[in-house]
């Protein structure tokens, strides 16, 4: 393995970076009735941010089946409308402060690649990540992420995998990368701690620290 002199920050996107909740909460809702489903208020919404992936999923009705397809389809509606997604307050800056401080960054996301450049792009943002890995894959994303590493030629020890969702998290731990969580997306602290990430955050300001912390426990 090649050896860097600073840690790899792998992304995910939706919910982490990019703030695609609201409007993914209305393309569900206007595809929900074709799928049998039943729509979801926002502020319900923001409740349901404290169960974990596989709870909101049972919650919803949505199978394992479903949600694949489900996800496609709302993937190539948002896919249209990705010129009004707006980067989460502060994600834009810490991005930057990490490029600056000479963090190698990626993003590996289940949104096509296209879409998560043009919001980049927009932001003057992607010029700043290495790579972008995106789709969806059948074998999950632990996988995924071990992929990424092999190609970066990286130990699982110097990487650190950053996401919304309790699933990122167990992701994270299934490839031994470091997970670290953010509360402002899919997942609440709530239901984020019961993955226990190594990192735990509620501010994209928060993101340096943990970048810095991990590079000197290293």
């Amino acid at each position: 393995m090649a050896v860097h002199s600073k840690p790899l920050l792998i992304f995910d996107f939706d919910g982490t970076l990019a703030n695609t909740l609201e409007t993914g909460i209305g393309i569900f809702n206007d595809l929900a009735p074709d799928y049998g489903l039943k729509t979801v208020a926002l502020d319900e919404a923001r409740e349901l941010r404290k169960l974990n992936t596989r709870a909101l999923l049972d919650h919803l009705g949505i199978s394992r089946v479903l949600a694949v397809k489900l996800g496609a389809h709302i993937r190539k509606v948002l896919h249209q409308q990705m010129d009004q997604v707006e980067m989460i307050q502060g994600t834009k800056e810490a991005v930057l402060e990490l490029h600056r401080a000479g963090f190698r960054l990626g993003v590996l996301s289940s949104n096509s690649a296209e879409n998560v450049r043009l919001v980049l792009r927009r932001f003057g943002l992607l010029e700043c990540f290495s790579f972008i890995e995106a789709g969806v894959s059948l074998f999950g994303k632990s996988h995924r992420i071990l992929s990424v590493l092999k190609k970066e030629s990286l130990t699982p020890g110097h990487a650190i995998y950053v996401g919304d969702e309790t699933r990122d998290m167990e992701a994270a731990r299934d490839s031994k990368v470091s997970g670290l969580a953010v509360c402002w997306g899919a997942n609440g602290r709530e239901a984020m701690e019961t993955e226990g990430p190594d990192f735990c955050i509620d501010h994209p300001g928060e993101l340096i620290e943990c970048a810095l912390s991990f590079e000197a426990g290293r």
